[in-house]
């Protein structure tokens, strides 16, 4: 079989292409950013061309593209999945990444939020893990594993500046303050504290983690208490 007959018959010419894996993006959408390779010689195409097309829209995080011969191409992609939401110039929807999807118009309203932060003038598909985010992620991960936090779950994190996060649980009714840099020591002694602190959950209000050597908790109409 010469080369010219290969690139030139049309029995080699696509007529189907099979999309694997899409969850959320629709096949009409996935085409657009494939290109027009309807009739064009299957073995003409640049497969590597078509995967990087592909990895560049913001709800992609892998693509691979293959020949299914004599007249099909296979597209299988894995989608980013959406992790929290955070509040920017606006709100936006973002992966466990840190990847911008869209804005909260997507309908992700059962994510955590996170608030506090100044950057602007970004762009869906930018990335957004600064160090800050990814430690107050972490940290609620491990503070909704506690039973203090089993039926109401923190879902929101302010981030004060980097060396200040607090958490507030769904009913906003308790709120967690740490210090990154100490977070591993602070959780430790939540953990050594978590008894005291159920037995007068009543009112519970706040619970300051930002010392070092101590824990401090607040209930409505109490002063602060140390433990």
């Amino acid at each position: 079989m010469s080369y010219r007959f290969i690139n030139q018959s049309p029995y080699f010419n696509i007529n189907e292409i099979n999309l694997v894996g899409q969850k959320t993006l629709s096949n009409e959408e996935l085409s657009s950013w494939i290109g027009p390779i309807i009739g064009e010689n299957i073995f003409a195409l640049e497969l590597n061309e078509i995967s990087k097309r592909l990895i560049g829209h913001p709800w992609i995080k892998s693509a691979s593209v293959g020949r299914v011969f004599p007249q099909g191409i296979y597209v299988e992609i894995k989608e980013r999945v959406p992790f929290a939401k955070i509040q920017l110039e606006q709100v936006y929807v973002m992966d466990n990444y840190g990847v911008l999807l869209g804005t909260n118009e997507i309908g992700e309203n059962n994510l955590p939020t996170i608030t506090g932060l100044k950057t602007k003038n970004l762009k869906i598909g930018n990335n957004v893990a600064e160090e800050e985010i990814i430690s107050g992620l972490k940290i609620m991960r491990s503070l909704n594993r506690l039973s203090i936090f089993e039926k109401n779950k923190i879902d929101n994190i302010h981030i004060t500046n980097r060396h200040r996060i607090t958490f507030s649980t769904h009913t906003k009714n308790i709120k967690v303050h740490m210090r990154p840099e100490i977070a591993q020591k602070s959780f430790e002694n939540l953990v050594l504290a978590l008894g005291v602190i159920e037995k007068n959950e009543k009112n519970l209000s706040e619970i300051d983690l930002s010392f070092k050597n101590r824990i401090v908790i607040k209930h409505d109409n109490e002063v602060k208490k140390k433990i």
